[in-house]
């Protein structure tokens, strides 16, 4: 992506409205370089090294990033298939943007919620919250994570910003009150179809509203688990969905708003705190290997044990019943 004016490589957002105080255009290499060097680090692990603005919030945010840094970046490589992030390059913070390893997490009170600078840059710049900076750094390793799996998933684009945002989500719900937002705005503008193409960007609030809802859609009114639906991918969400299912796009998103416009009854779509609806009426079955959790073939279920209970029951009761007549027939009570 390149800026208006100039060749500096713009950012990869994730950004709400009413936050931030930059627009696009200034997040370039050079302004990070000059954060960078203002920051310090607070801590370090395994794969992941986290600094402060050295700001009150800045170090707040820091810390509570790090509390959960390595957690979160191992529940991040399990959504897709725990694969290994391949080695890159230092980059030089001005033209080439960093790519090495271990991911370098900083504070920018102007970011508006969170930026890297390509989808498989690994310095990652967050606005400082305490509550939300760690959900923050998750939506922005999962864009990397969506590089190097490279099977569909675009990071500037609606399905792979859709992707980062759920999963964010996952593992800090607090996420989930600015994504309400979004996804009540795209349904009260029209509920546009954004499953079938992914030609709408990171910045689009309207794709950024659809796009998650669809995914809770094929996770939790179709039964896939994350890991199923990561590993799939696909060209749009909609080619997710065919994947997955083995229907169409325009069946599958249909299907979605269908089940969405029975929450809305003339005052707009209402979502839970959550941002997930779903499943909305009758649950779907995945196709096979689809749900976590699911019970394979030769498995005896509840009910089967049920069954197989009641029979030994009834048999039980004959062999009573059989024996107290012998003895009533010995006695000469009853005669057979």
């Amino acid at each position: 992506m390149q800026a208006p004016f100039g060749s500096e490589l713009n950012a990869h957002v994730l950004t709400f409205p009413g936050r931030g105080a930059l627009s696009l255009g200034e997040l370039t290499l050079t302004r990070s370089r000059q954060v960078f060097h203002g920051e310090t680090e607070v801590g370090r692990t395994a794969d992941v090294i986290v600094y402060t603005d050295n700001s009150t919030t800045g170090n707040a945010s820091a810390q509570a990033v790090l509390q959960s840094a390595e957690a979160d970046f191992k529940a991040t490589q399990q959504w897709f298939g725990g694969i290994a992030l391949p080695q890159g390059q230092q980059g030089d913070d001005q033209t080439t943007p960093r790519t090495a390893l271990p991911i370098q997490v900083l504070m920018d009170s102007q970011a508006g919620g969170a930026y890297h600078f390509g989808c498989n840059a690994t310095d990652l710049y967050l606005e400082p919250d305490p509550q939300l900076a760690s959900g923050f750094m998750v939506a922005e390793l999962v864009e990397v994570f969506e590089a190097a799996i490279n099977n569909g998933w675009q990071c500037g684009q609606t399905n792979g910003e859709a992707l980062s945002r759920v999963l964010a989500t996952e593992r800090n719900n607090g996420l989930a009150q600015l994504q309400v937002q979004t996804g009540q705005a795209w349904w009260a503008n029209g509920h546009q179809d954004f499953v079938s193409t992914n030609s709408a960007t990171d910045q689009d609030n309207n794709s950024n509203g659809c796009g998650p809802l669809f995914l809770y859609y094929l996770h939790s009114q179709l039964g896939y688990d994350w890991t199923r639906i990561t590993t799939t991918g696909g060209a749009s969400l909609g080619d997710t969905y065919q994947r997955l299912t083995g229907g169409s796009p325009a069946q599958g998103f249909q299907d979605f708003i269908n089940r969405l416009a029975t929450l809305d009854q003339g005052s707009g779509l209402q979502l839970p705190a959550s941002g997930n609806p779903f499943p909305i009426g009758q649950a779907s079955q995945p196709s096979s290997g689809g749900a976590a959790g699911a019970t394979s073939g030769g498995a005896i279920t509840a009910s089967s044990g049920r069954g197989f209970a009641g029979a030994i029951t009834t048999l039980g009761l004959v062999i009573i019943v059989v024996l107290a007549l012998v003895v009533l027939n010995a006695l000469g009570i009853v005669q057979f």
